[in-house]
C-alpha cells in the first residue's frame, strides 16, 4: 500500500512592527485613505504564520479617541507599546518609539524568520542590517513617497501599502 503525501508549504513565521506614528502620517498625508490593520494582518497571514504584531503609539494620556482604539487593537490581537506624547520647550510634541522597536526587534528575533517593519523611517537601516546579521528576512511595508531609499536598499522585501489597498481599505460605516 503506497502512502501519498500531500505537497505542502510551510508558511514562514514572522513578526510585524508597525510604527504607529509613520502609519498614521502615510494613511493621512499620503493615501488619503485609511487602512484597516486587521486586513493587513490578515492579507499577511496568508503568505506568514504570524508570531506577533507590536503596533507603537504616542498618545495623549485623557484621549478617549486614541483609549478606544487601544482597546480595539488589544482585543483584536495586536500588542500596543504606548508611550505618552511629551511636550517639548519650543511648543512641539515628541512620541518617538523607534528605540522600543528597535529592542522588541532584537529581544524577539528567536520567534521569527521574517520582520515585517511598517515603517519608512530611515533610522532603522541599521536595525535591518543587524536582524540580517542573525540571519533575519526583512520585508518593509510603506508607501514611496515616505519610505528613506537607505531603508528600501537595506530590506529584503519592499512592498507599498498603495498596491494593498484594494485588500486592505478601511470600510466606512455608516
Amino acid at each position: 500500500m503506497e502512502i501519498k503525501h500531500k505537497d505542502f508549504h510551510m508558511k514562514r513565521r514572522a513578526c510585524i512592527f508597525i510604527d504607529g506614528a509613520n502609519f498614521y502620517f502615510i494613511q493621512k498625508n499620503i493615501l488619503q485613505q485609511r487602512i484597516d490593520l486587521i486586513k493587513l494582518v490578515n492579507y499577511l497571514r496568508v503568505e506568514f504564520d504570524i508570531y506577533n504584531t507590536f503596533f507603537y503609539l504616542a498618545y495623549r494620556e485623557g484621549d478617549e479617541k486614541q483609549e478606544d482604539f487601544i482597546k480595539f487593537l488589544a482585543f483584536s490581537g495586536i500588542t500596543v507599546i504606548k508611550k505618552p506624547i511629551k511636550q517639548l520647550k519650543d511648543g512641539s510634541y515628541k512620541g518617538d518609539l523607534d528605540v522600543y522597536i528597535a529592542i522588541d526587534a532584537l529581544l524577539t528575533k528567536d520567534n521569527y524568520h521574517t520582520a515585517i517593519l511598517c515603517t519608512g523611517d530611515g533610522d532603522f537601516e541599521r536595525l535591518v542590517w543587524v536582524l540580517r546579521h542573525f540571519g533575519k528576512e526583512i520585508l518593509c511595508l510603506s508607501t514611496r513617497e515616505a519610505t528613506a531609499v537607505e531603508l528600501v536598499n537595506a530590506c529584503d522585501r519592499y512592498i507599498d501599502l498603495r498596491d494593498l489597498l484594494p485588500l486592505i481599505r478601511l470600510e466606512e460605516r455608516e
